[in-house]
């Protein structure tokens, strides 16, 4: 059986050969589309089993997608000036080897949705042009060292929707030095492949890879190591099963621009990691099941300009300065988060460029107008919210009569950039689904349709005899405080003696010469004026004891003011001075 297919397959090949057109002459298959003057040939869902080889021998563009083509073996032997060939939506099990070894014109190559589960050694030996190759859902396990060896300048593959777990062999890709899209989604990839960009020639010039849909954990701190980390932009590591960012896991990107970590299994936001990310301008946080967002919790990201944080089922506080340090935050996506029910005010006024805020199906029952810089907004986004609507919402029921009146108000686009007839920038909100949850008679009601007075705010006699009681009782309280207290000042003084001047002593009579030598210093006795005395001895004179005590104050009226010194007696002994 094996001698049979090894002898009829030459026999094929020269029945291709014999049949193949002669230069200049060429047949267009039935229900396909060939033209000339463009060279292109198109094939398209025209139940074709093989590579018609009578097309133009110097095609250009051949389309063959939706097909029932099994291989390529030996068809495209005659088209040279290949430079576009699509085989997408066919049944191709094999690329084989050298099928395009003629095909030195070739830039894109797409062989997606087929059934490829294995790319040999020589799968793509004379593609060396090749700049785009789409190997996307196939059933791909495993790519074969020197695959790529003969395409250097390759700048997107797409392996996503395959069945890689890893690349076993992790120089499959070092000899393309152009590659700048590597596309890796859908795929069964349980680590980052690390060494298959470690292994990348340097220079190297990778700005996008993606990753979602796939098994990784954990980013390692060695997870993107160098010459690629340096260049890398975009980032996508969405849907994955992450639950933990090491330390140093994004230090070394130090260009990345994009990064999406939705739908993971993160439980905080990784402040400290993200603060490296200098010039990120894009972060996409949603699907991940932390419960808050806390102060400064995107710490220097400056030129962060889009962040989306919505499908949290667990988020319910977003903290007042959570965005202080995204001084260019122009988008903010905070949407269809369930146990969000309140938002605090101004959380945005800190932001100058803010302006387009989704704050779509949370589960806000009130939103002032504080919470947002309206004179900035280009456009907000509050429908499915469930909304009580009371004179809180009289703002928002303005601008819902003011967008019910403009061209597309079913969809407004949250980068639209209207302007109003005087020029300047004109904010537009979505009215569609923007309707009262309570109170109970306009529950379901659109915003646009309920009348004005269940939102105005009207001032009533009741409320103003409320707000006049309030005053007068402060007042009241004010006047109370005011008196005790002076009341408690005149008792005090009262009991001083407040009238009466206080004693003064006259230092200037006494004279360091009263004391000549080393005799010690007069010892002065303050006598009390008359009235603060007759308070004090009728306060505190009780017995006989208490009044030999006061005896020197008995006759104060005489020594008041003066003093006396006795200067026979001994050197050593202190002398008492009445003032």
């Amino acid at each position: 059986m094996g001698d049979g297919r090894r002898v009829l397959t030459p026999w094929i090949w020269l029945l291709l050969v014999a049949s193949s057109p002669s230069p200049g002459t060429s047949i267009c298959p039935s229900r396909c589309s060939c033209r000339d003057d463009t060279l292109s040939a198109s094939c398209v869902d025209t139940a074709l089993e093989v590579v018609p080889i009578q097309l133009n021998p110097d095609v250009e563009v051949i389309e063959l997608s939706g097909n029932r083509i099994a291989n390529v073996h030996y068809t495209l032997t005659f088209y040279t000036s290949l430079r576009i060939l699509d085989v997408s939506l066919n049944k191709i099990s094999s690329i084989g080897a050298k099928n395009f070894e003629a095909q030195a014109k070739l830039e894109t190559l797409n062989a997606s949705f087929n059934i490829i589960s294995t790319l040999g050694k020589d799968a793509f030996r004379g593609l060396k042009s090749l700049k785009v190759l789409d190997l996307s859902h196939n059933q791909i396990e495993s790519i074969e060292h020197g695959s790529f060896k003969d395409s250097h300048d390759i700048q997107t593959i797409d392996f996503s929707h395959n069945r890689i777990t890893s690349f076993e062999d992790p120089t499959v890709f070092n000899s393309i030095t152009s590659l700048r899209t590597l596309k890796l989604d859908h795929n069964q990839i349980i680590d980052v492949p690390s060494l298959l960009l470690k292994n990348l020639p340097s220079p190297c010039v990778l700005e996008k890879l993606t990753l979602n849909d796939n098994l990784i954990e954990v980013i390692e701190d060695k997870s993107f190591p160098p010459p690629c980390a340096q260049s890398m932009k975009v980032l996508t590591l969405g849907s994955n099963v992450i639950k933990e960012v090491e330390k140093s896991g994004f230090d070394s990107l130090h260009s990345l621009t994009c990064l999406d970590l939705s739908y993971n299994n993160l439980t905080y936001i990784p402040t400290q990691q993200l603060s490296k990310l200098n010039v990120l301008s894009e972060l996409d946080l949603s699907g991940n099941t932390f419960h808050s967002v806390k102060p400064v919790a995107f710490q220097s990201l400056f030129q962060l300009a889009t962040l989306t944080i919505s499908r949290l089922p667990h988020l319910n506080w977003v903290d007042s300065r959570a965005f202080v340090d995204n001084i260019r935050l122009d988008t903010i996506h905070i949407d269809e988060n369930p146990e969000l029910r309140r938002i605090p005010t101004r959380i945005f006024h800190g932001n100058p460029h803010l302006s387009h805020v989704s704050l779509r199906s949370n589960a806000l029952a009130t939103v002032d107008v504080s919470h947002f810089p309206l004179d900035r907004l280009r456009s907000l986004d509050l429908s499915g919210n469930p909304l009580h609507c009371n004179c809180s919402l009289h703002w928002l029921w303005k601008l819902a009569q003011t967008e019910s009146q403009l061209p597309s108000r079913d969809s407004i686009p949250l980068q639209g950039n209207e302007t109003s007839p005087e020029g300047q920038p004109q904010l537009r909100i979505v009215v569609r689904n923007l309707k009262c949850s309570s109170p109970e008679g306009l529950k379901g009601q659109l915003v646009t349709e309920i009348p004005e007075s269940t939102v105005r705010c009207e001032t009533t006699w009741l409320t103003v005899a409320i707000i006049t009681a309030l005053v007068l009782a402060l007042f009241g309280a004010t006047c109370v405080v005011l008196l005790l207290f002076s009341s408690e000042r005149w008792l005090c003084w009262c009991r001083k003696g407040k009238h009466s001047p206080e004693p003064e002593v006259d230092t200037r009579r006494l004279a360091p010469s009263l004391h000549p030598g080393s005799a010690p210093p007069p010892i002065l006795m303050l006598m009390p004026d008359k009235h603060y005395r007759d308070a004090i001895l009728s306060n505190y004179i009780k017995s006989e004891s208490d009044m030999k005590l006061a005896e020197p104050w008995m006759n104060g009226d005489a020594r008041q003011n003066d003093y006396s010194v006795d200067m026979t007696s001994s050197r050593s002994k202190p002398h008492i001075v009445y003032v």
